[in-house]
């Protein structure tokens, strides 16, 4: 992809469980679409992913002199890869996102044009936005999803549409002054309203949400309820204590 001028140096974060061709086929969209905005791609791997995956993961970074490897130190828990990526990170932008392709990595590009247009601090991708969607989502979790994103809006007086997906782009700024304490999937909104809370300016496009082809997710039913109590604990704190 030919470069173009941007002040955009994106650091792209991107969570490993024992994936194998999907975290390959994250990593080639993401730099097929790259516009001389990627500063590095920073592959946070869990210490108990298969063999296979860690040979795909290191075979990428001798391939692509942007891509690096980081054996996740603190687990278990994507709250903790999203932490260390963040504090790892060297470029002006972090996106956070997976390697099992449930993140749409052609996203990342349309994130990084929203922050060229409107220099915002936080962009997020919105499954529900026009041009959004889930595929391959279970009905009953999408319901649930649907009434956290009503709950979540009328608390925070947003007209952010998805608050709970974990796939966005986050300024430096943001990614490590803030003091983040999600260790699992409740990170996912963490990263969200507590930006938001803070009064950093958050913008949104769409995404669409295709389930995994490889693996299985980690986050179960119950583990959602933990979303719930990061959203109200963070509503009712001092936005200097953020």
């Amino acid at each position: 992809m030919t470069a173009s001028k941007t002040h955009v140096r994106l650091s792209i974060v991107v969570t490993v469980y024992s994936e194998t061709f999907s975290v390959k086929e994250t990593v080639s969209r993401l730099l097929k679409h790259n516009r001389g905005y990627i500063h590095e791609i920073l592959l946070v791997v869990a210490p108990k992913s298969s063999r296979d995956s860690f040979e795909i993961c290191h075979a990428l970074e001798q391939e692509y002199p942007l891509v690096h490897v980081h054996v996740q130190k603190q687990t278990p828990g994507v709250g903790f890869a999203y932490r260390e990526g963040m504090f790892l990170a060297t470029g002006t932008h972090v996106a956070l996102m997976s390697g099992d392709l449930e993140t749409e990595p052609e996203a990342v590009d349309r994130m990084v044009k929203k922050i060229e247009d409107t220099g915002a601090d936080v962009v997020i991708a919105s499954r529900w936005l026009p041009g959004g969607g889930f595929v391959r989502y279970d009905k009953a979790k999408l319901v649930l999803n649907f009434l956290f994103q009503k709950m979540f809006r009328i608390l925070y007086r947003t007209r952010l549409t998805d608050l709970t997906y974990g796939f966005k782009i986050l300024s430096r700024e943001v990614a490590q002054t803030i003091h983040w304490e999600g260790t699992l999937h409740e990170i996912f909104i963490e990263t969200t309203v507590k930006p938001l809370h803070a009064g950093y300016r958050c913008e949104e496009v769409p995404s669409i949400w295709i389930g995994r082809k490889e693996g299985v997710s980690k986050n179960t039913f119950f583990r959602n309820l933990r979303y719930i109590r990061v959203a109200l604990q963070t509503l009712l704190c001092n936005k200097k204590s953020l």
